[in-house]
């Protein structure tokens, strides 16, 4: 448990932890002793003393180090040479920093983009007397202050924006990027997108320590992100000076202001929100918490007509967005979060600025007039059902209208419908993200994968059958494999249509029945990193084909992939291979790894295999396996666990947790 404020907090969880003396530990961090000093009380003869640790300041010797290693970009700070003059000024800057960490990461991050010379380090140093001089006893804040000030003007924005968000809060780099866009923090650069000048804008940060990096992609970009606590009550403080943007728990309700952008965390009483749904200069809303209720809506589309960015939280029912938002002309991001069904008015139509629609994994209702929302580059709706157009409405609307007219979408995620009739989707040839769900069994046709074949601009490509059917198999259609069985129904399908051209897509989920996965290693994308396979009921081992995908690193079987009895990972085949997960494979009762095969694994996931009563035989050789996840309820696979002797078993048994049903083991 990180960063906990509250004993409460720690109080509530450690009910639902039993005592089963196994040497288990719960690791939590605080900046409170008193938190501390009673979260763990153990008792030792004749008083409670408390097992926790306190973090002391980096020595010189410490703080020398970390500084050349985020200076330099290097691992071993040996290997940097400084001349004695450079050395002396670099000290005399880590000096500065009295010990803390986050100060010499931050400074150095700074310095990172510096010449190298003695002049310019000079001239830092001078900045940061003159910084800690204004900070008073807040020093960290000073210098943490200098790096922010250094900040390119086009960096400024962006990383005060990233104060919007709670504290502690594990930022969507995707959707952080998407906001930059619609607030207009993105300059166009040539012929880059805007999405990729966001990347290298949020890399950037990353690199000058303002952000730190939560979780990456398999293919090494960011997935998310999160901001220092001290770095964020920066961002809010300069934001707040520069009128940027507020957040709710800085607000004086008592007495309000020309708010432009406003994040709401908390609950907020009735009357708090209405006197902003007042204000004309407001731009953006954005709740973490529950949504405005539906009588705010009046003065929103009254008194709020220039609002741009609109995210409406978590729903927690259904939720039918009111006709007034198609008042909401200027709005370019609207976003709404949650498993419940969503329904869009017709409305939505007026809404021609839009740049980004996301409904999440909401059961969405969407009017087919969407298509004519052409500033569309995000379409996010992964169970977004399009209404079809009704007789009459087809008569009032000039001229076809499809998906193709959104040309300038990056992300498409919609259930199947009619609107995959015809060739529209080719023409998305900025196309980055295809999912679609649902039942594609009627549109498995020529033309759908004659346009899955053109969008070589795709990075990611989900497709979900949701039944089962016979002749019309998934992965037949999609150009993996030419059988004579498409021959036979007179369906014409392009010779070898393979994914060869698709040289950036590198994650492909399949779910759906096929007969064979194709055996030439062609008809696959160049640079497959990540691949998940589930529900296709293959008969022959996956495993004897998928060993040669030379750039695989993940891959994921899934709810009945698979459905042969025996699996085998044969010599030399994975090379790349880092992660391995298998799911619901019911008939699976053996796992075998051949020697040399899988030589990179570091994670190996066994779940609901419930025929599997053997460890997978060749588990010992995987020499770089750092995790071991099973769930099982067979009770002679755990003993074999618990029981087997060996130096190596030893390895294996602190790598691995069991699942067993309400009861997890961690060794």
């Amino acid at each position: 448990m990180d960063d906990v404020w509250s004993i409460d907090a720690w109080s509530s969880l450690r009910f639902h932890l039993s005592d089963s003396m196994n040497g288990s530990k719960v690791l939590m961090t605080t900046r409170n002793k008193e938190i501390a000093a009673q979260a763990n009380p153990h008792e030792v003869v004749g008083h409670t003393e408390s097992l926790f640790y306190e973090l002391r300041l980096m020595d010189d010797g410490e703080s020398w180090e970390l500084f050349l290693k985020k200076t330099f970009g290097v691992t071993n700070f040996t290997l940097v040479s400084l001349s004695e003059p450079m050395e002396e000024l670099g000290k005399k800057i880590v000096g500065k920093c009295k010990g803390l960490p986050l100060a010499i990461v931050v400074l150095a991050g700074l310095l990172s983009t510096k010449e190298k010379t003695q002049a310019s380090w000079e001239k830092v140093l001078a900045s940061v007397d003159w910084h800690l001089n204004q900070g008073g006893p807040e020093s960290c804040l000073g210098i943490l202050a200098l790096s922010y000030n250094d900040l390119p003007y086009y960096l400024k924005s962006c990383f005060l924006y990233c104060g919007i968000f709670p504290e502690d809060s594990e930022i969507w780099a995707s959707k952080l990027i998407h906001l930059w866009i619609a607030e207009g923090f993105i300059q166009r650069r040539g012929k880059e997108t805007l999405e990729d000048i966001g990347e290298d804008y949020l890399n950037e940060l990353i690199h000058r320590s303002m952000v730190q990096v939560a979780e990456k992609k398999v293919n090494g970009s960011v997935r998310s992100c999160r901001i220092h606590d001290l770095l964020r009550d920066l961002a809010i403080s300069e934001a707040r000076d520069a009128r940027l943007f507020e957040v709710q728990e800085n607000i004086d309700f008592t007495s309000p202001r020309s708010i432009r952008r406003l994040s709401i965390h908390q609950h907020l009483l009735k009357n708090n929100i209405s006197q902003h749904l007042h204000n004309s200069h407001l731009r953006s809303l954005i709740f973490f918490t529950n949504p405005i209720e539906r009588k705010d809506w009046r003065s929103i589309q009254e008194h709020v007509k220039l609002l741009g960015v609109l995210d409406l939280g978590r729903m927690e029912d259904n939720y039918t967005l009111p006709k007034g938002i198609g008042e909401l002309i200027h709005l370019k991001f609207l976003c709404i979060k949650g498993g419940n069904r969503v329904k869009l008015p017709s409305s939505i139509d007026r809404l021609t600025n839009l740049q980004n629609l996301d409904l999440y994994f909401n059961d969405s209702y969407i009017p087919h007039t969407i298509w004519k929302l052409q500033q569309l580059r995000h379409l996010n709706c992964s169970y977004g059902e399009i209404s079809s157009p009704s007789k009459f409405s087809k008569c009032m609307i000039n001229g076809h209208l499809g998906v193709e007219q959104l040309t300038n979408l990056q992300t498409l995620a919609l259930s199947a419908g009619s609107w995959l009739d015809g060739d529209g989707l080719r023409k998305l040839a900025q196309l980055r993200k295809l999912e679609i769900r649902g039942w594609l069994t009627p549109y498995l046709r020529k033309g759908f994968f004659d346009s899955i074949a053109e969008l070589t601009a795709l990075r990611t490509l989900v497709l979900s059958d949701s039944k089962d059917y016979k002749k019309k198999t998934l992965l037949n259609r999609v150009g993996l494999e030419w059988q004579k069985s498409v021959v036979e129904e007179r369906t014409s399908i392009p010779g070898l249509m393979s994914f060869s051209r698709h040289s950036f897509l590198y994650k492909v989920f399949l779910y759906g029945k096929l007969d064979k996965l194709p055996e030439q290693t062609e008809f696959y994308p160049p640079n497959l990193l990540r691949l998940r396979l589930g529900r296709c009921k293959l008969k022959d081992d996956p495993m004897l084909i998928l060993r040669n995908l030379p750039t695989l690193r993940i891959l994921e079987l899934t709810g009945k992939s698979y459905v042969g009895n025996r699996m085998v990972c044969p010599f030399g085949g994975f090379v790349q291979l880092e992660s391995l997960v298998l799911n619901d494979l019911d008939e699976l009762e053996e796992l075998i790894v051949e020697e040399g095969a899988l030589p990179n694994l570091r994670s190996l996931q066994v779940w609901f295999c419930h025929n599997m009563k053997k460890l997978p035989h060749g588990l010992l050789q995987l020499k770089r396996l750092e995790k071991f996840s099973l769930r099982t309820n067979h009770k002679d696979l755990i003993d074999e666990i618990l029981q087997i002797e060996g130096e190596e078993w030893d390895r294996i048994r602190l790598i691995t947790s069991i699942n067993k049903r309400d009861k997890v083991l961690v060794f």
